[in-house]
């Protein structure tokens, strides 16, 4: 049964949105997999110094990030979306957020990235995947944390892995960091 275009325009523009926010989720929560499965199978990501096939992409960003930060955490805003049967564009802006461990008795670093993905996507096995990203870079910051107001006053710590309360919430499973085996065996 075919549905009313407004209807079916509507349908894809959440089913992107939920693309990107399953996107900044994986990437959030260390879940490589989780995040490697918003790509199409043939595609490319232009990430500033990183360009490379998205699943691939998804492998080191996650790897390197789980090495050297205590948090990843992304801020979707406004999407302009452009659906063209089952291809799409889409221009997303974003906050990145990242945390930094100090060393040698320095403070912690909180480091933003201000921007827009613009992509482009592709409707594979009737689910829509990115098929190409540019990472756009409107400004960053970078600066030590000197005080936090917040900590220790209660609130729970995020967490990376199946421990953080958003799969229970969810009801998902940390699809896991195949690279993780590859080191430890």
């Amino acid at each position: 049964m075919d549905l009313d275009p407004r209807l079916q325009d509507m349908l894809d523009h959440h089913e992107i949105r939920q693309l990107l926010a399953t996107y900044c989720h994986g990437c959030d929560r260390g879940d490589e997999v989780e995040m490697a499965g918003t790509y199409a199978a043939e595609s490319w990501d232009n990430h500033g110094p990183r360009k490379m096939e998205g699943r691939r992409f998804s492998i080191e960003t996650v790897e390197e990030s789980l090495r050297t930060t205590k948090v990843v955490s992304h801020q979707l805003g406004q999407s302009l979306i452009k659906v063209d049967g089952n291809t799409a564009g889409a221009e997303t802006y974003f906050i990145a957020t990242l945390i930094y461990p100090g060393r040698n008795g320095t403070a912690d670093r909180l480091n933003q990235l201000g921007g827009r993905y613009v992509d482009r996507l592709v409707r594979e096995g009737g689910e829509w995947r990115i098929r190409e990203r540019i990472c756009v870079r409107e400004w960053s910051n970078s600066q030590p944390i000197e005080a936090d107001f917040l900590a220790g006053r209660g609130f729970e710590p995020t967490r990376r892995g199946q421990e953080d309360h958003s799969y229970a919430a969810l009801g998902l499973n940390h699809a896991g960091n195949p690279w993780l085996h590859e080191v430890t065996a």
